[in-house]
């Protein structure tokens, strides 16, 4: 049975045998098979964005239309982890999000072109040849870190983490994809999704495409090159060809359905041609790699802790500003009733940890208060437009990197109160997904 997860609530559900139970939290799923209890934690859990992780906002009705084993176009926006890794304002390979900033991809992408200057990350996005989708986030990158043991010759280990310069906000649009941390059953019916060209040595597609293929057994994979496949790869296609990836695909996403959500189980990596018979796509495989992945997540979350932790430090120290008591401010209002505030002092970092940013275009334009995992209170004139605009957290200074940046899912404000500015000016803003705290 296809269980779909609504994108409304995304509780995690499992199928079990007869006379197990299941107990469903936020980030684990603890499971009781026959009075035997395992615990089944996700690679996201780890991270903190379990409840979104590989779950497409997208109708039963139109997954059954689009599973069409052959490859056509996909549903806009129905991969919302897919990414177009964009080298000098071109679509050079695919990548998938695996944090708010974290993507994952092929080594092979950067080994010539490895200046991440002229690396982008463009997210939420189904028609290249449109200069500018209301869905998609353009980010820059910072670092490009591919796998130690990468090697040019045998294509082992191909696999690289990419770094954005600020984090990607969550919606139906735009979320990560779970990573699999199990062996790949053969046989099993997976989905390839890119930009590249449709046949071989033809144009790339402006549209982003999807196509079904089989897990391969690694004993038919080897027989088809002859010994090449190592264990750090799988094919994936069908024995008699015309279901691959192709050039301009490199580094996209294998997304395999588990029931519920989709997990990551590989990346495109190489083969020979596109769609031939007995020559299947052979992809990394992303088990082998995911103690790898995590360590390199922790390891730059750790560090920007670390800096955090150090700039509270400092500010500790400054006790006549940090520590001290705020200057008396002097407020007055001009004929025109422009309200001016006089005597202020910079507040230390992180000391007042409920105020919010709202924003519009990466702008801000008014301030607020979280008040819940999931609510904001601001006033009712600054306009808030739901579905586009965000709520940017942890920022000191507006030049810096947000700490938590989230989608405004709805606003709610008094009734019948038309005058400006509002008699009752206030307004509740619910997050599309509960903020960290």
């Amino acid at each position: 049975m296809l269980l779909w997860v609504s994108c409304l609530l995304m509780l995690r559900l499992v199928s079990l045998p007869a006379g197990g139970t299941v107990i469903v939290t936020r980030d684990l799923l603890n499971v009781t098979l026959n009075g035997t209890r395992s615990e089944h934690s996700t690679f996201s859990s780890q991270f903190g964005f379990s409840d979104v992780a590989g779950v497409r906002c997208f109708p039963p009705e139109q997954e059954a239309e689009t599973r069409i084993i052959g490859g056509q176009e996909a549903w806009a926006h129905s991969w919302p982890w897919q990414v177009s890794l964009q080298f000098s304002s071109m679509s050079a390979c695919g990548g998938a999000i695996i944090g708010p900033l974290w993507v994952i991809s092929a080594a092979h992408c950067f080994i010539r072109y490895n200046t991440v200057s002229l690396w982008k990350v463009l997210a939420g996005k189904h028609d290249l040849d449109k200069p500018q989708e209301p869905e998609e986030q353009l980010v820059d990158v910072t670092r490009i870190i591919s796998h130690h043991q990468y090697d040019t010759r045998t294509k082992e280990s191909d696999v690289a983490l990419v770094k954005l310069d600020r984090p990607l906000v969550f919606n139906q649009f735009v979320r990560p994809i779970d990573l699999w941390m199990t062996p790949l059953p053969d046989l099993m019916r997976c989905t390839i999704t890119g930009w590249g060209s449709t046949r071989e040595n033809g144009p790339r597609i402006n549209r982003l495409q999807e196509v079904n293929v089989s897990i391969l057994s690694s004993v038919d994979c080897n027989e088809y090159y002859g010994g090449r496949v190592r264990a750090s790869m799988f094919c994936a296609g069908k024995d008699e060809g015309g279901a691959d990836a192709c050039q301009g695909d490199s580094g996209g996403p294998l997304s395999c359905f588990t029931g519920t959500r989709h997990e990551l189980a590989g990346l495109v990596s190489w083969g020979v041609g596109c769609g031939r018979a007995n020559r299947p796509g052979v992809y990394t495989k992303v088990q082998e790699h995911v103690e790898w992945i995590s360590g390199i997540m922790n390891d730059e979350n750790a560090n920007e802790e670390e800096n955090s932790d150090e700039a509270e430090n400092r500010c500790g120290r400054q006790r006549s500003t940090c520590e001290g008591v705020p200057g008396v401010a002097g407020i007055s209002v001009s004929p025109d009733r422009v309200v001016k505030v006089e005597n202020l002092t910079e507040s230390c970092p992180s000391s007042w940890p409920w105020m919010v940013s709202l924003q519009s275009s990466g702008q801000h334009y008014c301030s607020g208060v979280l008040v819940q995992h999931r609510w904001v209170v601001t006033a009712k004139h600054c306009s808030i437009s739901a579905k586009e605009d965000v709520v940017v957290f942890g920022l000191q200074d507006l030049s810096q990197r947000a700490v938590q940046t989230i989608l405004v899912d709805e606003v709610f404000s008094p009734l019948h109160d038309t005058s400006f500015p509002p008699q009752a000016d206030l307004a509740l803003v619910r997050l599309s997904i509960p903020a960290r705290f």
